[in-house]
């Protein structure tokens, strides 16, 4: 697409040229001529000046990319079973064992450490970074956190609901794996980070 982009504007630039000298039709033809001209100013930025600034602020804030990325990693990761400098990442899990009570302050725990390095970084990794996958898990689990709380209240109010009980361990399930997939996104931006450099 980019090698099609870079011949058609190489093409409409000749006929443009040829146009002028041939039949003086840009002397004639002012507002033609302004239209032309804004035509090829727009396709030549968004195909190829606007690529290269970001790919040149990309690989400036490079270093504060990763910097982010691994924060967002400490803030999911179990710290205790984790080793995150050689790799070895184990995420959090919501202990249902502890009753609705626990739940809810595991629940709790995890929104505030998510919500702790999101507020930090995500307008930086959003405005700098090519990390939307990780945007997109971040808020996923975001909205699963919210179900699992509305889930641990429905069965706190009826303890002997089996149903409810079950609801409730689906939707902390639910919560983990989202988590192990954010974390899991976070170390393959890691990784493509580690191999372009």
């Amino acid at each position: 697409m980019h090698i099609i982009g870079f011949i058609a504007i190489i093409a409409v630039c000749i006929v443009v040229i040829w146009l002028d000298i041939a039949t003086g039709l840009w002397q004639q033809a002012v507002i033609l001529s302004g239209i032309a001209a804004g035509v090829l100013t727009f396709l030549l930025t968004s195909l190829f000046i606007e690529r290269w600034m970001n790919a040149a602020a990309h690989k400036r804030w490079l270093p504060v990319t990763r910097l982010a990325l691994i924060d967002m990693l400490h803030a999911l990761a179990d710290e205790e079973h984790s080793h995150i400098a050689r790799g070895r990442i184990v995420t959090r899990t919501i202990d249902v064992s502890g009753g609705p009570e626990g739940v809810l302050h595991s629940i709790h725990a995890e929104r505030r450490a998510i919500s702790h390095a999101l507020a930090r970084w995500t307008g930086f990794l959003a405005a700098s970074a090519d990390v939307q996958p990780l945007m997109d898990h971040v808020a996923e689990l975001a909205l699963l956190l919210d179900a699992a709380q509305d889930a641990v209240l429905a069965a706190d109010e009826h303890p002997t609901d089996a149903g409810a009980t079950a609801r409730m361990h689906a939707a902390v399930s639910a919560v983990d794996t989202s988590i192990a997939a954010a974390a899991g996104e976070i170390q393959e931006a890691l990784s493509r980070m580690r191999s372009t450099t």
